[in-house]
């Protein structure tokens, strides 16, 4: 049916245009791609409500594609949302935006309703799908009903699970799943660990990834965690039972407007699961005026404390331009600290490692005087 389309393709030359004929080309032929992507999903769509005894729309990818079956039931699933969300699929088709919108946009058909759903296509087309997913959890945590959030939860917990094996080289393997709360306080503990090992190894001053490389961090903070042996000596590296820093704690938002609570990336915490960590939780009381900043400012030293990183993180909850979580962000001053700024809250905003080092490169401006945020992903940590 596309013989013809598929020929002009394969006629084209990337190599004998220029730079703006290649940025022109990349436009249309992502254009092309949404669309071909949203009629695609469209037939899977038509294929699941077969009333048939053929194969269903994850068993066609599969056959069709060669994909794993887990990405095989990720696009049937991406179909079936699509379905029923007019706007958003309207949008995948003009390459307004990526599959990567569609997950978080089913998220919220499926926890509040797909009108919800397809209202957010605005949202959905102004960011990044990084940015747009947790866009998305706060959107659906102010409207979904507190019922069904501890509904969810007790799904959740009953859906952890944990695996290890042994590979065939040998190598051991772990997997685990688990509700958001529980998750969050183990990356938490991990996070706050990998950052002193990243220090240790000469972070910022140094080159740590010559030590070892930010995975085999991770594993080694793993390993010594779940171990009962002492962990071995790398470089300089030595375990601190210090208070851990604000930015490797898990933070919860709670509202005294609606008495809603949600983890920083807005997935909302139950009621039961408030109740339990309340206790023992550090409660810090933060007023924001109407341009949602904080009312109250900090001592003007370079680094910001602590009280100003949990004002930082309450406001910003993580880089604005990435979206990456605050354990992967700095404090950076607007007016530069260099040059007279305060750090004071109103003068910091939370930007991550890579976007940090470029404004102080000049490739790129503070948020606060540039373009929409969302303009960069992230870069592996």
């Amino acid at each position: 049916m596309f013989g013809a389309e598929h020929r002009r393709l394969s006629e084209l030359s990337p190599a004998d245009l220029s730079r703006p004929e290649l940025t022109s080309l990349v436009a249309e032929l992502h254009a092309l791609e949404s669309h071909v992507i949203e009629r695609r999903l469209a037939c899977l769509a038509a294929i699941g409500s077969l009333a048939d005894s053929g194969p269903d729309a994850a068993t066609v990818v599969r056959n069709v594609t060669r994909r794993s079956a887990r990405e095989a039931k990720k696009t049937a699933a991406a179909a079936e949302a699509l379905a029923v969300l007019p706007a958003i699929a309207r949008a995948q088709s003009r390459g307004q935006i990526s599959i990567e919108h569609v997950d978080p946009v089913a998220d919220v058909a499926t926890r509040v309703s797909p009108q919800a759903a397809d209202a957010l296509v605005g949202d959905a087309a102004a960011m990044p799908a990084d940015l747009f997913a947790k866009t998305a959890r706060q959107w659906a945590a102010r409207h979904e009903a507190r019922e069904a959030i501890e509904t969810r939860h007790q799904r959740q917990r009953r859906d952890r699970e944990a695996q290890w094996w042994t590979g065939t080289d040998g190598m051991t393997h772990l997997h685990a799943v688990l509700d958001p709360m529980t998750g969050r306080e183990v990356v938490a503990g991990l996070e706050q660990r990998v950052d002193q090992m990243w220090r240790n190894d000469g972070g910022r001053d140094g080159t740590p990834n010559d030590v070892r490389t930010p995975a085999q961090r991770r594993a080694d903070a793993l390993a010594e965690r779940l171990s009962s042996e002492r962990p071995a000596a790398v470089g300089s590296d030595v375990v601190r039972h210090a208070k851990p820093h604000p930015k490797h704690m898990v933070i919860l938002h709670h509202h005294l407007k609606d008495g809603t609570t949600q983890l920083n990336d807005g997935t909302p915490v139950p009621d039961s699961v408030l109740a339990e960590v309340g206790v023992n939780a550090e409660v810090v009381g933060i007023v924001f005026g109407a341009n949602h900043q904080p009312l109250y400012l900090g001592r003007s030293v370079r680094l910001a404390n602590r009280a100003q990183w949990i004002a930082l993180i309450g406001r910003d909850k993580g880089c604005g331009r990435c979206g990456a979580e605050p354990s992967r962000c700095d404090a950076h001053h607007l007016q530069p600290h260099s040059s007279g700024g305060p750090t004071n809250a109103d003068n910091l905003e939370l930007d991550c490692r890579s976007d940090h080092a470029l404004i102080h490169q000049n490739h790129i401006p503070p948020r606060s005087t540039s373009a929409p945020p969302g303009l960069r992903k992230p870069r592996a940590a």
